[in-house]
């Protein structure tokens, strides 16, 4: 039984998670870097929650290995068998709680998601190792759809199987290549309006004047390569050679890419989850 309403807990969850992604995203687009701290930090007060919402013993021994498993990955040790020696700890607590499945099932499938966002990030589908804590954050944070007072505003209409097959994490990446698509579709039609016509560049990226770039966080679409004008879809991090290379060729308008980081697009997944709910 819950220690405190989860309704209570829910919007405790919210308003003590909100600030932390908001830091990381200023942060992480400000300085392209955001410190393991603020994961550590509000992993903690994730486990908290936890805990208030599932006080027995049962669940407590359940959440463990999610919390090992997100600890983890903290730590460079000296030697790979430590490692394996804590995934085999996790998996050995793991196998011991899936008998009392029926009674900590939320907790089971947790584990289950941190295992998935750590071979996501494995298999270079999430690249950056602070998206992938950022999610696997997520998923310790709410391992039930939340519910506090009248948000959010669609709930399933069988919430107890839709939170266990599609956890929250997953609503929250869903919400997250929403707003990043809005954002696509943004840039397209202020590039529409501008009167700024190129395919694909249109759809990803926007023009500038050439002494901009290197003011703005952005990655230059344009090289001049042995006299040649290429248009890269995937850039990389340009040279000032690369720049006078492209004035010199007549450029004073080119086609750039913005430096968003994908934990904002996750922080905006994680309000729309929150307060929108899963209308699926």
């Amino acid at each position: 039984m819950s220690l405190l309403p989860t309704s209570t807990i829910d919007l405790l969850r919210f308003l003590v998670a909100l600030p932390f992604f908001i830091y990381a995203s200023y942060s992480d687009y400000r300085e392209r870097l955001i410190s393991t701290w603020i994961w550590f930090v509000l992993g903690i007060f994730a486990i908290a929650f936890a805990v208030l919402q599932f006080p027995d013993i049962i669940s407590i021994i359940a959440l463990s290995p999610s919390v090992i498993i997100f600890y983890e990955w903290f730590f460079e040790w000296d030697h790979k068998w430590v490692s394996y020696a804590i995934y085999g700890l996790a998996a050995a607590i793991f196998l011991y709680s899936l008998q009392f499945a029926s009674e900590c099932a939320p907790l089971i499938v947790m584990f289950i998601m941190m295992i998935f966002i750590r071979a996501l990030h494995g298999a270079k589908i999430i690249r950056g190792r602070a998206d992938a804590r950022a999610l696997m954050t997520v998923a310790l944070l709410q391992p039930l759809y939340p519910q506090f007072y009248s948000f959010p505003i669609f709930r399933p209409e069988y919430v107890e199987l839709v939170q266990l097959t599609f956890p929250f994490v997953f609503l929250v990446l869903l919400y997250s290549a929403f707003a990043a698509l809005i954002y696509l579709l943004f840039v397209l039609f202020r590039n529409l309006l501008r009167g700024d016509v190129g395919f694909p560049e249109m759809f990803i990226g926007y023009r500038i004047p050439l002494d901009r770039v290197n003011k703005e966080q952005v990655w230059l679409m344009e090289r001049i390569v042995d006299g040649e004008h290429v248009l890269y879809v995937h850039p990389h991090e340009h040279s000032d050679e690369d720049l006078k290379k492209l004035k010199e060729f007549g450029r004073d308008r080119v086609w750039v890419q913005p430096k968003i980081p994908f934990v904002i697009y996750i922080t905006a997944g994680l309000v729309l989850a929150y307060l929108v709910g899963n209308f699926i």
